[in-house]
């Protein structure tokens, strides 16, 4: 059975006028490393905020393992929720030693001192963070990579059953952004730890949670696996961008890749454009021609070549053939459909073997516009068949050989590079 840790109702935080978080509704469930995800400016941080009592709530309520937010004392939070900022800075000369044994401080009094027991809670704690080799530096002296793994191990040393994150690697590196929420992830999976991350990078966020929230104006768009909520539908109009939505094979996780921010589209969004590709020929000119508004389809491709995702992915409509197979004459003539509806077709500089070469075949009918991209590869692996057919076709006037797709765009007027 899943046990609420973390619980908001109606949850009501302003600044000014402004309404930041409007009504939010949210449960958090022990263990669970929960990425809060979106524009700026919509509430992720202020959530973190409202959570740690540094700002206080409009109207709504919060619930920290069941207390009423409200009524928990300063040292009793600390008890219960831990916190790794975007950045810790500090003016005086404190060792490293000294900034992890701060996480000890909501479990000292003057009942309670500094004893045995905390320094071996914050040796522990530094030893997994990998920071206890510099424990007598001083922290001002650290890169910030350091520094944040510091931070992290006074979180440890806190010994909570919350961490929450905010924008923790936004000032860092690749290699140190990767090397923290690791760390942070393995605390999860060691200590059961229930993660609450703010996060700006949605690719770490993805492959780091088990669940994502989606925020927009304050409210919850999209709560769900990474799965579920890393989709174009939500993410593009939401950032206001274009962007390809896919998996990456490798992490299996979903990844975004950004595209554009400013997008030049056509005026001659009714020119309809087949193209034929394969192989990963076609990926940038089939985005760049669905960018543009143009009205794109696509020959026959293999199921699982890159091309044919990028046409999944993009709504492209192509003829799609089993893997590792040759194209049969009934695929053949579906193409030759979506060959008809065309205005003019652009063949991309895919080589043409035994399985492929009635993708070539077909257009000896065809008596529209062919723009046949070449490159000065070699294209021909069918013992000198395709490059018969590609000599036929350079014999009719509608065949026209271009270098290279910006070749291609100027004949509509469109220079732009790929």
């Amino acid at each position: 059975m899943k046990v609420e840790i973390v619980k908001t109702i109606d949850l009501v935080v302003s600044y000014g006028e402004k309404r930041v978080l409007d009504g939010l509704n949210l449960s958090i469930y022990q263990g669970e490393f929960v990425g809060i995800i979106g524009p700026n400016g919509t509430g992720k941080s202020t959530l973190v905020k409202a959570i740690t009592n540094i700002i206080h709530s409009h109207s709504g309520d919060i619930f920290i393992e069941g207390k009423e937010n409200r009524k928990i004392s300063k040292r009793d939070r600390a008890k219960l929720v831990a916190v790794v900022p975007q950045e810790f800075t500090i003016e005086y000369e404190f060792t490293n030693f000294d900034i992890v044994m701060m996480g000890r401080n909501p479990h000292i009094d003057k009942q309670n001192k500094i004893g045995q027991k905390d320094y071996d809670i914050v040796k522990e704690a530094m030893t997994m963070t990998n920071t206890w080799d510099f424990k007598d530096r001083y922290f001002n002296e650290l890169s910030g990579g350091e520094r944040q793994r510091v931070i992290v191990a006074r979180a440890v040393a806190q010994q909570t059953h919350i961490i929450l994150l905010d924008e923790p690697t936004s000032h860092l590196d690749i290699h140190h952004q990767l090397e923290v929420m690791e760390l942070i992830h393995m605390l999860k999976e060691k200590r059961n730890i229930t993660v609450i991350a703010v996060l700006h990078d949605i690719n770490m966020a993805a492959r780091f949670s088990d669940r994502l929230v989606l925020l927009n104006r304050g409210k919850v768009v999209a709560d769900g696996t990474p799965e579920e909520v890393v989709k174009e539908k939500y993410l593009s109009k939401l950032y206001n961008m274009e962007m390809i939505v896919r998996e990456n094979k490798v992490l299996g996780k979903r990844e975004i890749i950004p595209l554009r921010v400013i997008k030049k589209v056509t005026e001659k969004k009714d020119v309809k454009i087949h193209v034929i590709c394969g192989g990963g020929t076609g990926e940038k000119i089939l985005e760049k021609l669905n960018s543009l508004g143009f009205s794109v389809t696509a020959g026959v491709i293999n199921r699982g070549d890159s091309d044919w995702e990028i046409c999944k992915i993009l709504h492209i409509p192509c003829i799609d053939a089993p893997p590792f197979s040759g194209y049969t004459q009934e695929e053949a003539n579906d193409n030759m459909e979506l060959l008809n509806k065309a205005d003019c077709v652009l063949v991309t500089n895919v080589p043409f073997g035994k399985g492929n070469v009635k993708n070539l075949e077909v257009l000896l009918k065809v008596k529209k516009p062919i723009y046949f991209c070449q490159d000065h590869r070699q294209v021909d692996y069918t013992e000198g068949e395709a490059t018969k057919i590609i000599i036929k076709l350079r014999d009719n006037e509608n065949f026209i050989t271009i270098n290279n797709y910006e070749e291609f765009l100027q004949n509509f007027d469109l220079e732009t590079k790929l």
